[in-house]
């Protein structure tokens, strides 16, 4: 029972980190219409910015988030202005985002080479760290993780549900030409979100860097899992992927404990499944937004 107990609490935490890789994808789908995969190359790309500057230079490996996040907003905001210039729609965005993650994936072997990297625990110190409550570990990556992520999507449900920029991505969710005929600067909301969006792939990075082992391959086997805090948590909602992120890990964590490290996959696909046929909207909303 214990293990059992343990199993899922540490699922809710990793699913905190899952509605940090997904929420990118959701903004960009649900708000501007863009499959975004290379969403999760920014995420690999970023820890392994994380994993070069903290061995470089020594510092603190949260520290370099005040690099990478602003260098991800740029590259996320000047992709959607080459999106714009050649009007890449949602069938060509799937294309056209999927060869620049093959792209970006085999640079990062070209430079960092197919082998393992982590932050040693002399320049990592939240590597090992835990907090203990009544018995349960909290790992200390996962925990910052899904704090991040609990913040980001409060914060950003709010800024899209009572801001003016909120009510104009939301307008140009709903119908683009209608939200510009009533002067929304619709480019400049799209290059924002875009940037936003990166830069939230970036922080997932950040902390998988502190938490994990990375590798080239290792963007690849995030697939089934985004797509599955996507889904369920319903395009463009925060709140929904934090949500869904905290079923989708919860529910691997148990079976993994129950039926074994291998069950865990099986039952983040049987979710998705469920969730097209029977939510395919999403839990929490109707709506592509909020």
């Amino acid at each position: 029972m214990d293990l059992l107990a343990q199993g899922l609490v540490t699922g809710v935490l990793i699913g905190g980190l899952y509605a940090l890789m997904s929420l990118g994808v959701s903004l960009s789908w649900g708000a501007l219409k863009i499959i975004n995969l290379a969403h999760f190359s920014f995420i690999l790309l970023s820890a392994y910015l994380v994993y070069q500057l903290t061995v470089s230079f020594e510092v603190d490996p949260l520290l370099t988030m005040v690099v990478v996040l602003p260098l991800f907003f740029v590259v996320g905001s000047l992709m959607q202005i080459f999106f714009h210039i050649v009007n890449i729609d949602e069938f060509k965005s799937l294309i056209v985002t999927f060869g620049i993650f093959i792209i970006l994936q085999s640079l990062m072997q070209t430079i960092w080479s197919a082998d393992f990297r982590r932050i040693g625990s002399g320049l990592n110190s939240y590597e090992s760290g835990s907090i203990f409550i009544g018995g349960i570990a909290l790992p200390l990556p996962s925990m910052m993780a899904f704090i991040a992520a609990l913040i980001i999507a409060i914060g950003m449900s709010l800024l899209l549900s009572r801001s003016y920029f909120g009510k104009a991505v939301r307008a140009v969710a709903q119908d683009e030409e209608m939200a510009r005929a009533f002067g929304v600067d619709t480019n400049r909301v799209a290059v924002i979100l875009s940037g936003l969006s990166a830069a939230f792939s970036a922080l997932a990075g950040v902390f998988i860097a502190v938490g994990q082992t990375i590798f080239p391959g290792l963007a690849v086997s995030w697939f089934g899992v985004v797509f599955s805090v996507v889904i369920l948590g319903g395009l463009g909602h925060t709140v929904g992927a934090l949500t869904a992120g905290v079923i989708v890990g919860s529910a691997a964590g148990a079976a993994a404990v129950l039926w074994g490290p291998l069950a865990a996959p099986l039952v983040t696909f049987l979710i998705l499944i469920a969730a097209l046929l029977f939510r395919p909207q999403g839990l929490l909303t109707s709506r592509s937004v909020a």
